[in-house]
């Protein structure tokens, strides 16, 4: 009789990696997927042979990390979009924060980029938006902390 399932360590064992491993990336969103039934964890035999078969490779440049844009993309990460806006980071590194504000944003492999004009494009109508809807923008130069309307209030139009 052949085997459907697999558990926890057989899997482990099989990838020669430990059953914390399949715990973590279980709580990631990550592996094979699996059933839970009770306290006990199995992996359908077919979901492991999907996982192994997506894990091929045929070259290392196919890595997300090793993503390379063409030259002229105005394509950037987190970080410089947030350098050259003078926004706060996390609206861009927290999805569920990008997602509340409407930011526009492309996913490369696993890479979440920016297009710059798109960004500014947003940020103006989202200005505008506030100012329609009466809120005051205006940031006040004693203040030392500034909110997120003060910060799209300054940026170039």
């Amino acid at each position: 009789m052949q085997k459907m399932m697999m558990n926890e360590n057989e899997l482990a064992s099989r990838w020669n990696i430990s059953p914390k491993t399949l715990q973590r990336w279980r709580s990631e969103g990550r592996g094979p997927r699996f059933m839970k039934m009770s306290k006990r964890v199995v992996y359908p035999i077919d979901e492991v042979f999907d996982f192994e078969s997506q894990a091929l490779r045929s070259a290392t440049w196919e890595s997300a990390s090793d993503v390379v844009l063409p030259n002229g993309s105005k394509l950037v990460d987190a970080r410089e979009i947030s350098y050259v806006t003078g926004l706060p980071l996390y609206i861009f590194t927290q999805r569920q924060m990008r997602e509340a504000l409407g930011i526009p944003h492309r996913r490369v492999q696993k890479l979440i980029r920016f297009d710059r004009d798109e960004v500014m494009v947003w940020a103006k109508r989202w200005l505008q938006d506030a100012q329609d809807q009466g809120i005051d923008v205006k940031a006040d130069p004693a203040s030392q902390r500034r909110s997120l309307l003060h910060a799209l209030a300054s940026l170039p139009v």
